[in-house]
């Protein structure tokens, strides 16, 4: 692997390492996109997943996240090969869960290059960044729904969140829950585990990396009890959306959750108790 360190301190990929494995079709019909930041570590690179998932039923394709602004032109070639090489739906739903650059950066090259698509979630101000797509922009709450064609992509609330206007994603018929920055871990990894699931990479410490991602990206885990959060994730997961597949923006993808979200919630549970108050 070859990187860079640019003049503003920006650690470059000139390989484009997870773009050579990626996309990735995960379940009939939902492809793992995206790419990896580097960042210099004491010993080596490590790798930070910015992922984005494409969801296609038969009429309509919709797009969870936009992805890193660096990252635009490996999605481009990547939507291209989906939407024109394998002849997929046309994207007609572009899904910021939030307004994060890495989850909502590429929101205007999006509408700008898939015209008969629009933004659809809980777009509070993004009429501010984006104003000359504003007529484009279709609110979505939680329980909400669009129908891609024989499949149905449900809103649904967002159990772990670090901005008031997150929501995830779920669709039905693949049983696929999008969290976003919820249950985000393996964030960090070398350049052998792009691409692939948390199960299928050995020895990863869920329980350790869980704890190091939510403390900086969910502050809030460090100041409140994270036991009414995982009651509401086991309801949601056990009663309301029945889930095979976890696909986060940031960390590997979970293909079996029955084994490896009791390592995810171990993490929190030890980053709560780490921050609790003696």
């Amino acid at each position: 692997m070859t990187a860079l360190i640019n003049q503003f301190g920006v650690v470059e990929d000139p390989d484009n390492t997870a773009g050579k494995v990626l996309p990735r079709e995960i379940a009939p019909g939902v492809h793992w996109l995206g790419d990896c930041m580097l960042w210099p570590g004491k010993d080596k690179l490590e790798h930070s997943y910015t992922a984005i998932f494409l969801v296609s039923g038969d009429d309509a394709s919709l797009l969870v996240d936009t992805g890193h602004p660096k990252d635009w032109e490996v999605e481009k070639k990547q939507l291209d090969e989906l939407l024109i090489g394998k002849g997929l739906a046309p994207l007609k739903y572009v899904f910021p869960t939030h307004p994060e650059v890495t989850h909502g950066g590429n929101l205007g090259r999006l509408l700008d290059r898939y015209p008969d698509a629009v933004a659809v979630g809980d777009l509070r101000d993004q009429h501010l960044i984006f104003p000359q797509h504003a007529d484009r922009f279709v609110t979505k709450k939680a329980g909400e729904s669009v129908d891609l064609g024989n499949r149905e992509f449900v809103f649904v609330e967002a159990v772990f969140r670090d901005l008031l206007n997150t929501l995830w994603g779920y669709d039905r018929q693949e049983q696929v829950l999008f969290s976003s920055d919820g249950m985000g871990f393996g964030h960090y990894h070398g350049d052998d585990h792009c691409g692939k699931f948390a199960e299928e990479i050995p020895d990863l410490p869920i329980a350790e990396l869980t704890g190091i991602f939510v403390e900086y990206a969910l502050y809030w885990s460090r100041l409140k009890s994270v036991e009414p959060k995982i009651a509401r994730l086991n309801h949601m997961l056990d009663v309301e959306y029945p889930t095979k597949l976890v696909c986060g923006a940031h960390g590997s993808s979970i293909s079996d959750p029955e084994i490896t979200l009791p390592k995810v919630k171990d993490g929190m549970r030890q980053l709560a108790k780490q921050f609790s108050l003696k």
